[in-house]
C-alpha cells in the first residue's frame, strides 16, 4: 500500500491559510533576535494594512527595526504581497463574472475598426 500526504499534512500545526480558498500559506516566523511572530498576527497585520509600507510599519513598531535581521523584514513582506496579488486576481475575476452576468460579455463591433 502506498502512502501519499497532501499538501496539508506538511503544514505545521500553527501554519494559517490566508483565506478559505487561499493558496497563501503563512506560518510562524522566529526571528534571528529570538522573538517569534504568530501566524494569526502576520494575517492580523495584512487584513490591517492597506500598504506594503504600513505593513512593515507595524512590525518595526511592535518589535523594533533593529530585531529584524538580513531578510526577514523581505519575507514578511512576500508573504503581503502574496496575498494582495491572490485579492486582486479574485477581484478581476468576480468583476469578470458580473460582466458575463450583466451581458457585457458581447464583443465591440466597432473594436476593429
Amino acid at each position: 500500500m502506498k502512502i501519499i500526504k497532501t499538501f496539508e499534512d506538511f503544514l505545521t500545526e500553527d501554519a494559517l491559510r490566508a483565506g478559505e480558498d487561499s493558496k497563501v500559506v503563512i506560518d510562524d516566523i522566529t526571528l534571528d533576535s529570538g522573538s517569534t511572530i504568530k501566524a494569526a498576527e502576520i494575517l492580523g497585520a495584512i487584513s490591517a494594512s492597506i500598504t506594503d509600507e504600513e505593513f512593515k510599519q507595524y512590525f518595526y513598531d511592535e518589535y523594533g527595526e533593529n530585531a529584524f535581521g538580513e531578510g526577514e523584514i523581505d519575507q514578511l513582506v512576500k508573504i503581503y504581497n502574496d496575498k494582495a496579488a491572490e485579492d486582486l486576481e479574485a477581484e478581476k475575476e468576480k468583476e469578470k463574472e458580473a460582466g458575463k452576468e450583466e451581458g457585457g460579455d458581447a464583443e465591440d463591433p466597432l473594436a476593429g475598426l
